[in-house]
């Protein structure tokens, strides 16, 4: 056994340590990497166009001068372009979150027969402004030579100079000579750009692959989010709602952050557009927080985990107003990334965990392989934002196609565990008709048996009332005796209508008889049925309002007084008082029962109630710990509570309240 701990321990440090590398590699992508960017000495050769060109990259044909004060007019961009201070760039990169403006230079040559119309699209959708400058004269050398072409999400959709999903515009180039132009990028968001230059016609084929990729995207998403919400709320299931919920996000954050909601909403400011993008990319950090919060059950295994992943997804969807304040949403976007990424570290080594558990568990294996999924895909998304591969190296979103690809894995691990919990759920049902069987079984033998008591009990309380009457007995000890065995047959048949009541009770099958009686007339009538002698000598009675009415059960009501005046009788000693006092309350009456008996300890105080408990105290005493339970279900029935305040030594006092609201609608005693 020691070894077996030992080896665990082992692999839980590896595992943690592993764990801790990856999170350090993820972090190091996210903050140093943007330091990390290339450079080469030779300039930047110019984008060649020819007859075969159908469509080029714009990588390897930038150079690139970064204003990090934000401060660079046009007219000194291209004095800084004369001083040679744009640098080239060997590809295209991201740069990261940063509000730093970036300055493009590109050269473009259309050789001899290539078409002289083209068509530049620059991503990401996203960018606030990409301002195109293009020459008007061959010899363009100051800002008056140039005419500026605005795009970015900040220009509204329907007064761009092509409205498509990227920012788009048409060119004419000249043949047989260089024209160079200049974009100046600035954006809130990170600087992820690519650029491509393609034909009309290829630009049109080119968006039929795309439109047919987003289609399948949204489509695959959109059938998920019906499909499992309308399982999640038949079914009340947060794990599955909370799946939902993430799969929504994951939705709308591509539907704004592609760029297709635009075409939906064409004249939004640019704000609006920082809102939707950063606002549903902080829902869906916080979906995805209680998504595995909800499907792990944290708060069940791991409280203090629980309490984390709560906070952070209530710390991004209070962030979301930052969106629209460019100085804090660089600084609260990166933080909510770094911190994001570590809870999803954690959710994977917390799976691996429970598979080194339960090895059998298959739909924990299908967790695990989305989230592997996620963890890839948001690791390589974050190199190519912070420049640590190029942007041109992936054929498309790592992130975008590996969130469709790790909801779909975890649809199918959902649909698992939906097997499972209607699987479990039959079960229940099975053993709960079992259960119910058993008790019905149960109680017609507690019916039989007592007719079988009461029959026998019957004859002998008879027969010793018979002896009674007729007078041939004379002797003092021998009628004592004779009395004894009545009270003693007396005794049985109560036990025996206490069993069979509280029995009636667990099942709801006993109805009350509610009606308005005057609070007196309810005490009275419980004190009287008291057969014990000492009762008339010990038991006081005060009663503040005695014609209040309260809407009770007489008898039931009656039955549970008189058990705690019986006890307090039991167990308290035979010289002290039993005091029985009934007060007016908002709302509702309140009756007490005191005694200066032997008290009972705060563990017991709390057991009060419980079926055949007995307190440490008792013993010595006859009885069965059925009076006070059923005391408590009587009580129950009526809306009201039964207190308890003891002290050992000292006594104590049973305080029954009952509230004039407190009887349900239906006649039916509630379980």
């Amino acid at each position: 056994m020691v070894r077996t701990d030992g080896r665990r321990r082992g692999w839980w440090r590896t595992t943690a340590a592993a764990a801790l590398r990856l999170a350090a590699v993820l972090l190091l992508a996210v903050l140093l990497l943007p330091e990390f960017g290339t450079a080469r000495a030779d300039p930047a050769p110019p984008l060649r166009l020819t007859p075969e060109t159908r469509g080029l990259s714009l990588s390897g044909h930038l150079s690139r001068l970064v204003d990090r004060d934000r401060a660079l007019s046009f007219a000194d961009t291209l004095a800084a372009d004369a001083e040679g201070r744009f640098v080239p760039r060997p590809d295209l990169r991201g740069v990261g979150q940063t509000r730093d403006i970036h300055w493009y230079r590109l050269d473009l040559r259309r050789e001899p027969g290539a078409p002289a119309d083209w068509i530049l699209e620059l991503g990401e959708s996203y960018i606030d402004h990409l301002d195109l400058h293009v020459p008007l004269q061959e010899r363009a050398v100051v800002e008056s030579d140039f005419r500026v072409i605005r795009m970015g999400d900040f220009v509204p959709y329907s007064q761009r100079p092509l409205q498509t999903r990227l920012h788009t515009t048409p060119l004419t180039l000249p043949e047989g000579r260089t024209v160079t132009v200049y974009l100046k990028v600035d954006s809130v968001s990170a600087m992820n750009m690519s650029g491509t230059l393609w034909t009309p016609a290829a630009f049109v084929a080119r968006q039929t692959e795309v439109l047919l990729f987003h289609g399948m995207f949204f489509g695959v998403l959109a059938i998920l989010v019906i499909a499992y919400t309308a399982l999640g709320l038949m079914l009340q299931d947060s794990g599955l709602l909370a799946y939902t919920g993430y799969v929504a996000t994951v939705f709308f954050y591509y539907l704004f952050a592609n760029g297709i909601a635009a075409t939906i909403l064409p004249d939004s400011p640019g704000w609006l557009m920082n809102l939707e993008v950063g606002g549903s990319g902080f829902l869906g950090v916080a979906a995805a927080i209680v998504m595995w919060d909800r499907v792990l059950d944290l708060k069940a295994s791991f409280p203090r985990l629980h309490r984390v992943f709560l906070a952070v997804a209530a710390l991004a969807v209070a962030a979301i107003p930052a969106t629209v304040m460019p100085s804090l949403f660089s600084t609260v976007n990166p933080l909510l990334s770094v911190v994001g990424s570590v809870l999803m570290l954690i959710s994977f080594v917390l799976i691996v965990v429970l598979i080194r558990r339960d090895r059998q568990d298959v739909i924990l294996r299908f967790y695990l392989a989305s989230t592997l999924t996620s963890v890839v895909g948001v690791s390589l998304a974050q190199l190519a934002m912070r420049g640590g591969i190029p942007v041109d190296a992936l054929p498309m979103d790592p992130y975008q196609l590996s969130s469709v690809v790790a909801v779909s894995i975890l649809g199918a691990g959902m649909t698992l565990r939906l097997r499972r919990l209607q699987t479990e759920r039959l079960r229940a049902e099975q053993q709960t008709a079992f259960v119910i069987k058993r008790a019905e079984e149960q109680r017609n033998f507690i019916a039989m048996l007592s007719h079988e008591f009461r029959s026998p009990l019957a004859s002998i309380d008879s027969a010793a009332q018979m002896i009674g009457m007729t007078g041939g007995i004379a002797d003092p000890a021998t009628l004592k005796r004779l009395d004894r065995v009545r009270a003693t047959t007396r005794k049985l048949v109560d036990l025996v209508e206490m069993f069979l009541s509280s029995d009636a009770l667990d099942q709801g099958a006993l109805a009350l008889r509610p009606e308005p009686v005057p609070l007196g007339s309810v005490l009275d009538s419980a004190l009287d049925g008291l057969t014990a002698a000492e009762a008339e000598t010990r038991v006081t009675l005060s009663v503040e309002a005695p014609d209040r009415p309260v809407r009770v059960d007489t008898q039931f009501l009656g039955v549970a007084l008189s058990n705690l005046v019986q006890n307090a009788l039991r167990y308290s000693a035979p010289d002290t008082p039993v005091a029985v006092t009934a007060r007016e309350e908002p709302g509702g009456v309140a009756i007490s029962v005191t005694d200066q008996g032997r008290g009972m300890t705060p563990e017991e105080v709390e057991r009060i109630g419980s079926i055949y408990f007995r307190a440490a105290s008792a013993k010595g005493t006859k009885g069965s710990g059925v009076g006070l339970y059923l005391t408590q279900k009587i009580v129950a029935a009526h809306g009201g509570t039964l207190g308890v305040d003891s002290v050992m030594g000292a006594g104590s006092v049973f305080t029954i309240r009952l509230r004039d609201d407190g009887l349900p609608p239906s006649p039916q005693l509630a379980e």
